[in-house]
Protein backbone atom coordinates (compact mmCIF):
# COMPACT_ATOMS: atom_id res chain seq x y z
CA UNK A 1 0.00 0.00 0.00
CA UNK A 2 1.12 3.62 -0.48
CA UNK A 3 0.87 6.55 1.39
CA UNK A 4 1.45 10.20 0.45
CA UNK A 5 1.37 13.58 2.53
CA UNK A 6 1.85 16.78 1.15
CA UNK A 7 4.74 18.87 1.84
CA UNK A 8 3.59 22.62 3.50
CA UNK A 9 4.78 25.11 0.72
CA UNK A 10 4.46 28.23 3.29
CA UNK A 11 7.51 26.60 4.97
CA UNK A 12 9.27 25.60 1.51
CA UNK A 13 9.34 29.49 0.50
CA UNK A 14 10.34 30.71 4.15
CA UNK A 15 13.34 28.01 3.58
CA UNK A 16 14.26 29.52 0.14
CA UNK A 17 11.98 33.05 -0.28
CA UNK A 18 14.57 34.26 -3.02
CA UNK A 19 14.53 30.50 -5.28
CA UNK A 20 10.93 28.86 -4.30
CA UNK A 21 8.28 31.29 -5.62
CA UNK A 22 4.72 31.05 -3.94
CA UNK A 23 1.35 32.44 -4.99
CA UNK A 24 0.12 35.08 -2.53
CA UNK A 25 -1.94 34.21 0.29
CA UNK A 26 -5.35 35.49 -1.26
CA UNK A 27 -5.20 33.31 -4.46
CA UNK A 28 -4.27 30.63 -2.19
CA UNK A 29 -7.35 31.17 -0.22
CA UNK A 30 -10.09 31.74 -2.62
CA UNK A 31 -10.25 28.55 -5.34
CA UNK A 32 -13.28 27.57 -6.78
CA UNK A 33 -13.92 24.20 -8.14
CA UNK A 34 -12.19 24.02 -11.28
CA UNK A 35 -9.11 25.63 -10.82
CA UNK A 36 -6.49 23.52 -11.05
CA UNK A 37 -2.99 23.75 -8.44
CA UNK A 38 0.35 22.59 -8.14
CA UNK A 39 1.24 20.12 -5.23
CA UNK A 40 4.06 18.65 -3.56
CA UNK A 41 3.99 15.16 -2.60
CA UNK A 42 6.10 12.73 -0.57
CA UNK A 43 4.81 9.52 -1.40
CA UNK A 44 6.03 6.40 0.63
CA UNK A 45 6.17 3.23 -1.29
CA UNK A 46 8.08 -0.17 -1.53
CA UNK A 47 10.02 1.33 1.73
CA UNK A 48 11.66 4.32 -0.10
CA UNK A 49 10.12 7.70 -0.18
CA UNK A 50 9.89 9.87 -3.52
CA UNK A 51 8.74 13.33 -4.05
CA UNK A 52 6.73 14.63 -7.07
CA UNK A 53 4.86 17.77 -7.91
CA UNK A 54 1.72 17.29 -9.16
CA UNK A 55 -1.87 19.00 -10.66
CA UNK A 56 -4.91 18.09 -8.97
CA UNK A 57 -8.48 19.95 -9.65
CA UNK A 58 -10.00 21.32 -7.36
CA UNK A 59 -13.51 19.43 -6.54
CA UNK A 60 -14.72 21.26 -3.39
CA UNK A 61 -14.10 23.75 -0.80
CA UNK A 62 -15.34 23.81 2.99
CA UNK A 63 -14.37 25.62 6.06
CA UNK A 64 -11.32 22.98 6.31
CA UNK A 65 -9.15 23.46 3.13
CA UNK A 66 -10.15 21.82 -0.52
CA UNK A 67 -10.80 18.70 -2.05
CA UNK A 68 -9.60 17.65 -5.34
CA UNK A 69 -8.53 15.02 -7.85
CA UNK A 70 -5.46 14.34 -8.83
CA UNK A 71 -4.89 15.34 -12.11
CA UNK A 72 -1.28 13.31 -12.77
CA UNK A 73 0.06 9.64 -12.87
CA UNK A 74 3.09 9.63 -10.15
CA UNK A 75 6.06 8.33 -11.63
CA UNK A 76 6.97 6.22 -8.79
CA UNK A 77 3.91 4.27 -7.93
CA UNK A 78 0.92 2.75 -9.88
CA UNK A 79 -1.14 2.53 -6.59
CA UNK A 80 -1.58 5.94 -6.11
CA UNK A 81 -3.47 6.81 -9.91
CA UNK A 82 -5.07 9.94 -11.54
CA UNK A 83 -8.24 11.12 -10.11
CA UNK A 84 -7.84 9.75 -6.27
CA UNK A 85 -9.09 12.75 -3.98
CA UNK A 86 -6.67 14.51 -1.92
CA UNK A 87 -7.26 17.00 0.71
CA UNK A 88 -4.94 19.97 1.10
CA UNK A 89 -5.10 23.51 2.51
CA UNK A 90 -3.56 26.90 0.90
CA UNK A 91 -0.07 26.08 2.75
CA UNK A 92 -0.16 22.92 0.19
CA UNK A 93 -0.56 25.09 -2.94
CA UNK A 94 2.56 25.90 -4.71
CA UNK A 95 1.27 26.75 -8.02
CA UNK A 96 -2.32 27.57 -9.35
CA UNK A 97 -3.32 27.40 -13.08
CA UNK A 98 -7.37 29.24 -12.65
CA UNK A 99 -9.92 27.84 -14.29
CA UNK A 100 -11.56 30.83 -16.04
Amino acid sequence: MVNFELDNGEAMHAAAPATFYLPPLGARTCLVPGDIVKLVFRIEHDGEVDVERMWVIVQSTGPSGYVGALDNQPYCTEELELGTLVQFGPEHVIQIHLSS
